[in-house]
C-alpha cells in the first residue's frame, strides 16, 4: 500500500449495538484489522473515562481517541506536539452548564447534571460503575428534550447565539462548543499522516445526525442503519450504506470498505 487507512468509527448504534451495548459480531473484523495494522479510532459522545475503559475492552490500547462529539482529543501514544496526552476542544462543560442552568426556568429538559448517576443509569440502561463514567464530562452536556417541538426552535436558536451548537444524536441531544466530530478526525488525521509520513486514506462509520460532520471529510462515508432506517446522508460515490444495525452492521460494512480498498487480506 502507498497509502495509509485510518477508520474513525463511532460507538452506539455502530460498533455497539444500541439496544444491549453488545460488539461480539464486530469482534472479527475488530481483529483482522488489529492484524492488517489498521488504526480504529473511536469517535463518540462518550466521555475520556467511557472510552479509556472501551480502548482496552477492544485492544485499541495506545491509539487516540475523540470523546464528547470531538469536544476531547485523547492522544494517548500518537502525542500531539506541543498539547501532551488530553486536548480539549470547544467550550468547557461548566460553560454549557451555567447557560443551561439560565434556560431551566423557560423550557422542560433533563441534562446528565440534572438526571444524575440514577437518572443516567434509568435512560441508558448502564450500570452503576458505566453511569458514573457517563458522568465524567468534559466539554459537553448531553439532555433529554421534554418540551414542544417549537419550544426545541426556540432553545436551539438561544444555544447557538450563545456560541455553542446543539445537536441531535442516537438517543439523546448534545449542547458542544464551537467543535465536531468531523473537526477532531481532521486533527487526529493529520497527526497520523505525519507520523506514518504517508498519504492517508480515512474512512467515517456513523449512525445519526451528529455524525454527520465526520463523514463529509471522511475519504469513505459509512452509514449504519438505526430504527430501520439511514438517519445520515453518505455520497454514492464514496459511501457504504450498511443492510444491518449495529456491530452486524459495522462488521458488514467495515469488510465491504476493506474490498474496496483493495486491502489483501490474506496475508
Amino acid at each position: 500500500m502507498t497509502t495509509k487507512l485510518v477508520i474513525f468509527s463511532d460507538l452506539d448504534g455502530c460498533l455497539l449495538n444500541k439496544s444491549d451495548y453488545d460488539w461480539s459480531a464486530a469482534k472479527p473484523v475488530l481483529q483482522e484489522l488489529r492484524r492488517l495494522n489498521i488504526p480504529v479510532v473511536m469517535n463518540s459522545s462518550k466521555t475520556p473515562a467511557e472510552m479509556g475503559e472501551l480502548a482496552r475492552e477492544f485492544q485499541l490500547d495506545g491509539l487516540p481517541f475523540i470523546s464528547e462529539n470531538g469536544g476531547v482529543i485523547e492522544w494517548n501514544d500518537l502525542t500531539d506536539e506541543g498539547q501532551g496526552s488530553r486536548q480539549i476542544l470547544g467550550a468547557s462543560r461548566d460553560q454549557i452548564l451555567q447557560l443551561l442552568q439560565q434556560l431551566k426556568a423557560k423550557y422542560q429538559f433533563q441534562s446528565f447534571f440534572d438526571l444524575g448517576v440514577d437518572g443516567v443509569m434509568r435512560a441508558t440502561d448502564l450500570s452503576r460503575d458505566k453511569a458514573t463514567l457517563a458522568c465524567d464530562r468534559q466539554s459537553t452536556e448531553p439532555l433529554l428534550w421534554e418540551d414542544s417541538d417549537v419550544a426545541l426552535g426556540e432553545f436551539k436558536t438561544i444555544v447557538e447565539a450563545a456560541g455553542l451548537t446543539f445537536t441531535r444524536g442516537g438517543r439523546f441531544w448534545h449542547v458542544t462548543g464551537q467543535n465536531s466530530k468531523g473537526a477532531a478526525m481532521q486533527k487526529v488525521a493529520q497527526r497520523f499522516a505525519k507520523e506514518y509520513g504517508t498519504t492517508l486514506v480515512t474512512a467515517g462509520i456513523g449512525d445519526s445526525p451528529i455524525d454527520q460532520s465526520m463523514l463529509d471529510v471522511a475519504d469513505y462515508a459509512i452509514g449504519i442503519p438505526a430504527t430501520g432506517s439511514l438517519n445520515v446522508q453518505i455520497d454514492e460515490t464514496r459511501g457504504i450504506a450498511a443492510t444491518h444495525e449495529g456491530s452486524t452492521g459495522w462488521a458488514e460494512a467495515v469488510t465491504e470498505l476493506l474490498k474496496r480498498c483493495e486491502i489483501n487480506r490474506e496475508g
